[in-house]
């Protein structure tokens, strides 16, 4: 079954103020989507709603139809989310840190798990180092590997490059690209240049609105930062 996401008429509010609005999105096959906007667009807000972190107030997420408020456990076993700080026990070393999400997760096979995440987030070499000695590239590739631990078809990724050094995020760009040959990626950042890289698809938010919905693959020599500055402006100028 191809991935298939599906966000309809979805509208979040907090403290009276409107975070998304009237969100209509369809998301369908393996491909990496990049989530770009102007900090408070709603990138998180809308990221958190379709890992089962947040629900709707109104509208619905479905994801291969099932929602997570009609069968939240079957919704968050088809999904991994990778929030933008990591949830890891500082005192575990990393293979104790990902047996112990693969337990929590309930995977079956939880040795072949570990290793394949493992080898495919490039941790062997810091498998029994403890978290709190982690430079940020390890933990943030430690903070991927334990979201897909599960083998998601949906993989969540909050800010996955903030503060990365260059041979860093080239890493996780071909881990990204590795990922979506399978599964439907859901990513969202400020770095215009890797959003251009890694995309398949562009969704440009602004004020809880979806600005526009880019097929990167139809649009080859489309001018990324360009568009969003021109989508942005506004926006940046009343600030």
């Amino acid at each position: 079954m191809k991935p298939d996401l599906t966000i309809e008429s979805l509208n979040y509010s907090l403290r009276k103020n409107k975070v998304l609005n009237n969100i209509n999105l369809h998301l369908q096959g393996a491909q990496a989507v990049c989530l770009l906007g102007p900090n408070g667009a709603g990138k998180s807000t809308l990221l958190k709603v379709c890992a089962a972190m947040l629900y709707a107030q109104n509208g619905y997420v479905e994801f291969n139809r099932v929602s997570p408020e009609n069968n939240k456990i079957q919704y968050l076993s088809q999904i991994g989310y990778m929030p933008e700080t990591a949830f890891i026990a500082p005192e575990l070393t990393v293979s104790e840190q990902l047996k112990l999400m693969a337990n929590i997760r309930q995977v079956a096979d939880l040795s072949q798990a570990v290793n394949k995440v493992v080898e495919l987030c490039q941790l062997k070499s810091a498998l029994n180092k403890r978290c709190q000695h982690l430079s940020l590239g390890y933990r943030q590739r430690l903070n991927l590997a334990q979201a897909i631990i599960n083998r998601p078809q949906l993989i969540i990724m909050d800010e996955p490059l903030n503060g990365l050094d260059p041979h860093s995020m080239v890493k996780f760009r071909n881990i990204i690209n590795e990922l979506k040959k399978s599964c439907l990626v859901l990513v969202s950042t400020h770095y215009l240049a890797e959003a251009q890289l890694i995309s398949d698809r562009v969704i440009i938010l602004q004020e809880g609105k979806i600005l526009d919905n880019l097929d990167m693959n139809a649009e080859k020599t489309i001018n990324l930062e360009q568009l969003y500055m021109q989508h942005t402006k506004d926006l940046e100028f009343a600030e």
